[in-house]
């Protein structure tokens, strides 16, 4: 294997959780190769306008996502976009990370693959996508203030978008295919007793319309029940229906997973599995790409620290 497929940290993911652990990881001096099956930025890059990152008072998502690679490269680290990683050797000494590419030699891996939200699947949902169709509440949610909005889902994800809408908006509907949630009790007796969210039971949303101009102009909603069918005039629809982690990697090198399918990482965000990390919206939190960057940075310093002071402190290719 030659030197070029050899490095001190491969980062997989390039979404804002692994460009930050690449950028942290080659300013400490480190040879560092990032891969990623899609384009740099994950799911921060398909969002129109980041107006909560701390020092952007606006930002499009593809500018920042080509801001973090630039700033990657200019520490050193590669980056190589369209290349799937298909398997890890963790067994050997450095690791051998399979891609679609190739095989690259490591001595330390950082998982930063994220997750892809559930979608509703229905006519409007796609064409209306950063236009008034949004999976995140607290990132698109002040975009809409003085304006009617609704949510779909009856989980704690959908119940507290709400609630958090509720204090910024005009006007919040809670759309649920059920006739009760499957929040928490404390988070239902919230949004039922001491909210000025409409609940709309017993629904689901079957289309959603606008125009390609102004973006959303309304919802059409189906009673599951009775068959009847409403139009909901509102200018954004959060769907908060789960998310699907992209765990496949992890599973398969026997890295432990919470019942969600996330990867549980310990406040350094190591693994389970020695040498390997995780980072971003793949792990517990709060899916902000604040925190995704601070869970990068976390995880390239402590994999540099233990390196430095631990049994593989000294590594080297023979």
């Amino acid at each position: 294997m030659s030197t070029e497929s050899k490095y001190d940290m491969i980062v997989v993911g390039a979404g804002p959780a692994g460009m930050a652990a690449a950028i942290y990881g080659s300013r400490m001096g480190w040879k560092v190769l990032v891969l990623d099956k899609e384009a740099v930025g994950g799911l921060a890059a398909t969002t129109p306008i980041i107006e909560n990152y701390p020092g952007f008072s606006e930002i499009s998502g593809m500018e920042f996502a080509q801001r973090l690679k630039a700033q990657a490269e200019k520490f050193g680290a590669e980056i190589r976009e369209l290349v799937e990683v298909v398997d890890i050797k963790t067994d050997k000494v450095p690791m051998e990370v399979v891609s679609s590419t190739g095989i690259f030699q490591t001595k330390v891996v950082i998982l930063a693959t994220g997750t892809n939200h559930r979608h509703l699947d229905i006519p409007g949902e796609t064409e209306f996508e950063g236009k008034g169709v949004s999976y995140c509440a607290t990132c698109d949610g002040p975009l809409y203030r003085g304006k009617k909005v609704a949510v779909v889902g009856g989980g704690n994800s959908a119940v507290t978008e709400a609630l958090y809408l509720d204090n910024v908006v005009l006007k919040t509907y809670l759309i649920h295919r059920r006739d009760r949630l499957r929040a928490e009790e404390s988070l239902q007796k919230q949004i039922l007793e001491n909210s000025a969210v409409d609940m709309i039971w017993d629904s689901i949303v079957k289309e959603i319309q606008g125009s390609e101009d102004t973006g959303i102009k309304k919802i059409l909603v189906q009673n599951v029940k009775t068959g009847a069918e409403e139009t909901l005039r509102v200018k954004a629809i959060f769907i908060a229906i789960g998310i699907l982690p992209n765990n496949e990697l992890a599973k398969k090198i026997g890295v432990e997973l919470t019942p969600e399918g996330l990867i549980k990482v310990d406040n350094k965000q190591r693994t389970n599995v020695q040498r390997v990390y995780a980072c971003g919206d793949i792990t517990p939190g709060q899916g902000q790409i604040s925190v995704a960057v601070g869970e990068g940075t976390t995880a390239a310093i402590s994999a540099f620290l233990d390196m430095k002071g631990g049994d593989w402190y000294g590594l080297s290719y023979q």
